[in-house]
């Protein structure tokens, strides 16, 4: 399969060629916005993205993606990096041809974004873009400030304060935790992968992906692997799952087990990620699996 590189700082993987709606286009263009297109999207809009089916995940900048076909403009990818029953080499979906560049070479150091946000400096030129946190691009070189970068759009500098270097790492519970409590305030948004907006799988997906573990993209996924715990013995940083017919159904849901029967999750569209008490709420009757991948 041929590879790309994105080019954006998040890209929408979407069901089809489609899928892309006019209120969509600061998401569409190169750069992409995600900021003012999540400020942009009315409620009905956000429940769109579920509902009619247009959003399956989203990308992040420099990441690789494999192409399977192309159509007016758009390629249809698989994302490595996520993996899912739906697919055998990754998460599958379109993406704008102009969103995609030639993939980056490989390297033996990454700089890793580890604030919210942090901003590159685009070399040899006056520009700049803002970068979601875990965004990995190969380090190049770096001085008492800044780490250089190689991008899909050129050289580039990032602070220190905002990044650093990826190194192995096996996070505690405790620690999934605290870089989750972080995000605390953040709006929900379907097949968000970014820190411009995540949604329940997102979240766990990326929270632990910070603590050095890789699991699958989606919930639904996500309860079939890990460490089984019973619910009685659930500790900090476990994830939680929850399913139709009272725990006897579908997955619907995952968040993180944050102590005391509280739940620290990215709920639904029109909500943020908070923590809640799960005692005599619809999550105490609907838990079906406790799963633990940290160790």
């Amino acid at each position: 399969m041929k590879e790309h590189a994105i080019a954006v700082s998040v890209a929408n993987l979407w069901t089809d060629p489609d899928a892309a709606r006019p209120v969509d286009s600061p998401i569409t263009t190169k750069p992409a916005d995600p900021s003012r297109w999540v400020q942009k999207l009315s409620h009905t809009a956000k429940l769109e993205l579920h509902e009619n089916n247009l959003l399956q995940s989203q990308v992040l900048f420099g990441t690789t993606v494999k192409e399977e076909d192309e159509k007016d403009g758009w390629v249809k990818v698989v994302v490595p990096s996520q993996s899912t029953p739906k697919h055998i080499h990754g998460y599958p979906g379109w993406i704008l041809a102009h969103q995609l560049a030639a993939p980056l070479p490989k390297s033996k150091q990454m700089v890793e974004v580890a604030a919210k946000h942090a901003v590159l400096i685009l070399e040899g030129t006056a520009g700049s873009m803002e970068l979601s946190f875990m965004t990995r691009l190969p380090f190049l070189g770096e001085d008492v400030a800044f780490y250089t970068v190689m991008t899909p759009i050129g050289r580039g500098r990032i602070s220190k304060s905002e990044s650093r270097i990826l190194t192995a790492r096996s996070a505690s519970g405790g620690e999934l935790i605290a870089a989750a409590e972080s995000f605390i305030g953040l709006d929900y948004l379907w097949g968000g992968m970014s820190s411009w907006g995540y949604d329940c799988s997102g979240f766990a997906h990326n929270m632990h992906l910070a603590g050095g573990y890789t699991i699958p993209r989606d919930a639904s996924a996500q309860v079939l692997s890990g460490k089984p715990v019973a619910s009685a013995k659930a500790e900090p940083g476990d994830l939680l799952f929850f399913a139709h017919e009272q725990g006897k159904g579908r997955v619907h849901h995952v968040g993180f087990y944050h102590g005391d029967g509280k739940l620290l999750h990215a709920p639904k569209t029109g909500r943020k990620i908070e923590i809640l008490d799960m005692t005599d709420t619809v999550y105490e009757t609907e838990l079906c699996a406790v799963r633990r991948y940290w160790s």
